[in-house]
């Protein structure tokens, strides 16, 4: 850009000027602003601006409505002629710098500052402008002058285009106000016409009628003009008391600033008497205080009023006494009866709907155009699907709210035609109730689902552990053979063999506790201490990119068997940790929580009540439906292959129903997901259940054998014969039988012949605890080992009152099983 000057200081000041230039320039200007002009006063201005200044071009621009990045020349005097209507764009032009901002001068070189279109046509040189604002402080334009040699004397140039501006914008300003007038008064005019219903406008002093709409004079059949030369009493039937008195006592009310409603009988032109509804009001019309009437034509409501009141005393009492809603509806879609049954389902008060649209106020939006060709279908072919049927409908409320309903609809003959009766039930109870009981139906279908598979579960895992336990008997007793050898690589597979056994175990643990038939040794014990050392435990296990927050809150006891509350906790926060893929949050709360209108995620069954509430959240992607309606089946795993045994909640869910307990799931897609286990607090004194004898476990196998005869009970051949040759090899004499019938009678035979009995829980026809009970009862004091892969209905309690010295869970334990034998024959020679 070339080394210009731009600058709006003045090179000089006003006393400096040549006093004629000076007198000349402001004598011009007072000239300019205080003439009267019956033209253009824009162009005026501007042309007397021009010559104020010396200059080629004057010209004054706004704003135009919703654009100011444009300017609408106004006015526009360039060298000697008239040329104003266009607009420009304010960017890259020496404007863009005045609208809004302040006075600019550009003495010289303007185009090359401004490379703009317009100043190269006006050959400008030199540039100074004066931005325009209203009364408010609000911009909007500018008056500018041009000159296609520098500019001189800016102070001048900005006192004369001060001078300008003040008319400028003043006559800008009434010309806006002058347009929003008339728009103003045109749309009252327009309104007024139009409006449906009968306006008059009288004289707020004597009441005189000074107007009226073309409504009035198609109504009243009366012109204008007529309207004008009457007075109010002319319009009222003369009756006491629609006549003159008591229309000038409603108008000195209105005039009072009183609003007024009535009722009032008119005449008619013809003669003819009409009810109607009339508003009077004190307005302000035009800037002048007026009363404002607004009538409207009620006849045919007040005639429907008449006829109803006629038949009302043979019809109330049967209509008032319904239980159910009766509503009568006319041709037109009107309601011309609403009983109190209907007051009372609805919330409208009677009067309230009398003669008002029935589908405006009791149908749904979404139903009403329906109910409205319905009734033109009817009166176009005389029928109608639903007449005499029953339907099921939504019906709404006066508040806006729906409910079900059951409506029968008829039609009657009136006074005045046709009408609807429909006679309406709300059935909101019964739909609730038809909904609990789907409800239900769902719940009872979940919880034969889990059941069933409970069931199944329990008896793979049943099956498992029988095979489990020869499995890890026969590994066992390989391991004592090669111990005794130099082999240390087969040792080696043994012990292997031996840890891949014990985690197929685990696994059926799991399933037993899913299925219920793997029972744990509740104790009444506080949820806090216990969850701190799991957290303390499992926390090191977690990546460092998740967090993990606690909150243990101090709540009742809980009656739970504190390794199944670690084993639950540990899945859900495995489970945690894995949905968010090694980072983000996790959140694990203990705290009590009362529950209502709750659904178990599990089991589906309500829950209300006071519990103890232990959540695990993570901050993970959520849990789609699909998924949760199967996430508690055993085996249902959405993890790789390989990464998830598919038990991890089916376990949760056998436990804490165990404990009488629910799961509440809480997700959301994006934000994760809140697993919360809910256990019934402890209230009142429980007594603990009797803790199973623990089982010693040698580390080594014992160097001695055993001495006694043992009568063995399994129906499974593979236990059995595993267990004859552990029993066998511990130097035991052996009787070995695969049914409890047969065990029994040959037991019964010789009870003394025995030293010591062991029987399997699960067999056909008669189970272990029965072949028990008997034998029991032939010899009170020999020892019974009662071992079971599924302990379903066998409690330890039980056990012991039956006189059973021990309970084994399969897969066995050889070492403790071993000292379990020991001790129980020591104690039997002892006898």
């Amino acid at each position: 850009m070339p080394n210009i000057q731009l600058t709006t200081e003045s090179e000089t000041t006003l006393t400096e000027i040549n006093a004629d230039c000076l007198q000349n320039a402001l004598r011009l200007a007072a000239q300019g602003v205080a003439g009267v002009y019956h033209d253009n006063i824009f162009r005026e201005l501007a042309r007397h601006a021009a010559l104020a200044l010396e200059v080629q071009h004057a010209f004054i621009g706004i704003l135009p409505e919703g654009h100011a990045d444009r300017v609408n020349v106004l006015a526009g005097y360039f060298n000697g002629e008239f040329d104003d209507g266009f607009e420009y764009s304010l960017d890259g032009t020496p404007c863009q710098n005045v609208i809004n901002q302040q006075f600019r001068y550009y003495p010289c070189q303007v185009q090359q500052l401004f490379p703009d279109k317009h100043l190269v046509s006006l050959n400008a040189e030199g540039y100074a402008a004066l931005p325009l604002y209203d009364s408010s402080g609000q911009a909007i334009g500018l008056m500018a002058v041009l000159d296609g040699k520098p500019l001189q004397h800016p102070e001048l140039i900005e006192a004369v285009l001060k001078i300008f501006s003040v008319r400028a914008a003043v006559e800008i300003e009434r010309c806006n106000a002058d347009k929003a007038r008339r728009i103003s008064e045109d749309s009252y005019r327009t309104i007024f016409d139009a409006y449906e219903d009968v306006i008059f406008i009288h004289d707020i002093d004597t009441g005189a009628i000074i107007d009226v709409n073309p409504k009035a004079c198609s109504v009243y059949g009366y012109s204008r003009e007529e309207f004008l030369n009457m007075d109010v009493s002319q319009l009222g039937s003369g009756v006491p008391p629609y006549t003159m008195d008591t229309a000038v006592k409603y108008i000195q009310k209105a005039k009072q600033g009183e609003p007024q409603q009535l009722e009032w009988h008119r005449k008619n032109k013809d003669g003819s008497l009409r009810w109607d509804e009339v508003y009077i009001k004190r307005a302000s019309i035009g800037g002048v205080d007026r009363i404002l009437a607004i009538t409207r034509d009620i006849t045919e409501r007040k005639e429907r009023e008449d006829a109803l009141a006629k038949s009302e005393d043979r019809l109330r009492a049967t209509v008032e006494a319904a239980l159910d809603c009766i509503i009568g509806m006319d041709a037109k879609g009107n309601i011309v009866e609403f009983n109190p049954a209907s007051e009372t389902c609805f919330g409208f008060n009677k009067h309230q709907v009398i003669g008002k649209p029935l589908a405006d106020l009791i149908i749904p939006p979404r139903f009403r155009s329906a109910h409205v060709q319905g009734i033109a279908h009817y009166f176009k072919t005389g029928e109608g699907p639903y007449l005499g049927k029953r339907l099921e409908v939504t019906a709404q409320r006066a508040n806006g709210s729906e409910f079900p309903a059951e409506l029968a609809i008829d039609v009657a003959q009136g006074r005045d035609g046709e009408i609807f009766i429909g006679y309406l039930r709300d059935i909101t109870e019964r739909k609730q109730s038809e909904m609990e009981r789907s409800r239900l139906e769902v719940q009872l279908r979940q919880a034969q689902k889990m059941e069933a598979l409970g069931h199944l579960t329990g008896g793979v895992a049943h099956d498992f552990n029988n095979i489990l336990t020869g499995v890890m008997g026969y590994i066992v007793m390989a391991g004592e053979r090669v111990a005794r050898s130099d082999d240390e690589k087969l040792q080696k597979y043994l012990v292997r063999s031996q840890k891949a056994v014990q985690r197929a175990r685990d696994l059926i643990q799991q399933m037993l506790t899913f299925s219920r038939g793997q029972r744990g040794e509740p104790k009444v014990l506080s949820l806090t201490p216990l969850l701190k050392e799991t957290v303390k435990l499992f926390e090191s296990t977690l990546p460092s990119t998740i967090e993990m927050q606690t909150d243990f809150a101090c709540t009742p006891a809980v009656m739970v068997d504190p390794v199944h509350v670690e084993q639950v906790v540990m899945n859900l926060i495995i489970n945690a940790r894995d949905a968010m893929q090694g980072n983000g949050r996790l959140t694990l709360n203990v705290r009590q929580v009362n529950c209502s209108d709750c659904v178990c995620t599990s089991c589906r069954k309500p829950i209300s009540g006071d519990y103890v509430q232990i959540s695990v959240a993570d901050s993970g992607p959520g849990i789609p439906q699909e998924i949760i309606d199967r996430m508690f089946e055993p085996f249902f795993s959405t993890k790789d292959v390989g990464k998830g045994s598919g038990m991890g909640l089916a376990t949760v869910h056998g436990i804490v129903h165990e404990c009488k307990g629910h799961i509440v799931v809480d997700t959301e897609t994006d934000r994760g997901s809140i697993f919360k286990v809910l256990l019934p607090p402890i209230t009142t004194p429980v007594d603990v259940f009797a803790q199973s004898p623990e089982l010693t476990t040698g580390e080594t196998a014992p160097d001695h054998v055993l001495q006694g005869r043992v009568l063995l009970v399994d129906d499974d051949f593979t236990v059995s014969e595993f267990m004859q040759d552990m029993l066998s090899d511990w130097g035991l004499e052996v009787t070995s039988f695969n049914n409890g019938i047969d065990g029994l009678k040959c037991f019964a035979e010789d009870p003394e012949q025995f030293d010591l009995v062991i029987l399997d829980q699960t067999m056909p026809k008669i189970t272990g605890l029965q072949v028990a009970e008997q034998m029991i009862k032939l010899r009170p004091h020999i020892p019974v080992i009662l071992y079971t892969g599924f302990s379903e209905q066998v409690s330890e309690d039980k056990i012991l009152e039956m006189g059973i010295r021990a309970l084994v869970k399969k897969p066995i334990d050889v070492e403790a099983f071993f000292t379990l034998l020991m001790q129980l024959l020591a104690v039997n020679k002892v006898r």
